[in-house]
């Protein structure tokens, strides 16, 4: 039976302040003060977001995120290091109780049975995506003739998730390879033509990039096939939004969050 979840395009905000949100839709599901979400939103600046356990100075070139204008955070799910580009992602976040999805609270089932509403809405936008279940040191990605087109990963709170991941609209190879370490190198063109053949974009396959408008329908579309939900929208009432500003300013965008792997506050 369908249940009412919020449907949330909080639109641009700043790294520190996009893992805040999520923090506190998550927390706020986990008490049951809020319902079941989905969001949509993007990073303003581009930013680079590292998993809760990688070690940050491996993964990322501080001094070209410094010189570029990237933000780096780090996020409460797991995964690997990740570039968010203002033009060339959008990104989604689900916050919703395993009960209410009727489903157990197994991560491989949980990721599966979300990735099949993106993997709907991809098809409504044209591209053919299938889904990957990963490895023990992988996350779930969605492909499309072997190559990414989205990543995913998940944070709990007990019977309560949050999943969140980026849907690919246009790639900067340079960019992305000059703030992210890979095999320690900088970016050059045999990193880039390697990502070429592993990565992809809503771009590269429909030839122009659709605007993040038609991207977030479709994967309304997807997702409300697939989840027990009836969308009503909404904006953060005014409550989330000071929550949020204080989480991002004495959590995310402090050091020694960022700097230390897996330290719990």
């Amino acid at each position: 039976m369908a249940t009412l979840w919020r449907l949330i395009r909080t639109g641009i905000f700043n790294a520190y302040e996009n893992m805040a949100i999520d923090h506190v839709l998550l927390d706020a599901c986990h008490k049951e003060t809020a319902a079941n979400t989905v969001r949509f939103y993007r990073w303003n600046p581009s930013a680079v977001s590292i998993g809760r356990f990688q070690h940050l100075e491996d993964e990322v070139d501080v001094d070209a995120c410094r010189k570029l204008n990237v933000d780096i955070v780090r996020r409460l799910s797991s995964g690997g290091a990740v570039y968010h580009d203002f033009e060339g992602e959008l990104t989604y976040s689900i916050i919703c109780r395993t009960q209410d999805m009727q489903l157990s609270s197994d991560v491989v089932e949980t990721y599966q049975h979300l990735c099949q509403g993106l993997l709907i809405g991809l098809n409504r936008l044209g591209v053919s995506a299938k889904y990957s279940a990963g490895s023990e040191n992988f996350c779930p990605n969605l492909f499309v003739r072997k190559r990414k087109i989205s990543g995913n990963a998940q944070s709990r709170r007990g019977n309560t998730l949050l999943q969140h991941g980026t849907i690919l609209r246009k790639l900067d190879f340079v960019k992305m390879f000059t703030v992210l370490k890979v095999n320690k190198q900088k970016a050059d063109e045999i990193i880039i033509k390697k990502a070429v053949s592993s990565l992809t974009s809503l771009q590269h396959e429909l030839g122009t990039p659709p605007p993040f408008g038609q991207i977030e329908e479709a994967l309304i579309e997807g997702l409300s096939g697939t989840l027990p939900a009836r969308f009503y929208e909404e904006g953060l009432t005014d409550a989330e939004l000071q929550s949020a500003q204080k989480i991002a300013e004495s959590w995310y965008a402090k050091s020694d969050w960022t700097y230390q792997r897996g330290l719990t506050k």
